[in-house]
């Protein structure tokens, strides 16, 4: 990976040196591309933060299946339990 990376910033330093006039635009673009991810990663933090009981449920959740791996199909058992019991002819 970092053998690309300098192969990387050499083609794009000798890019600047034939097109110099080149390098304020492509910079302003990169910086507006960096600018709008910023802006996209902190208004998803912005939205977890916002919305924290949410995202510690869900969390919550991962972690439990992760742990407990059957959950799903202990789940599925008991919701089609719960309905043969509350009403036998849709089970």
């Amino acid at each position: 990976m970092r053998a690309k990376l300098t192969l990387l910033a050499w083609a794009l330093g000798l890019l600047a040196l034939a097109h110099p006039a080149l390098v304020p635009v492509v910079l302003d673009v990169l910086g507006i591309a960096v600018a709008m991810a910023a802006a996209a990663v902190v208004g998803v933090i912005g939205w977890a933060l916002a919305n924290i009981s949410f995202t510690l449920t869900a969390a919550s959740v991962l972690l439990l299946l992760r742990v407990f791996p059957g959950i799903p199909r202990w789940f599925r058992h008991s919701w089609v339990a719960s309905v043969a019991a509350v009403a036998p002819e849709k089970a």
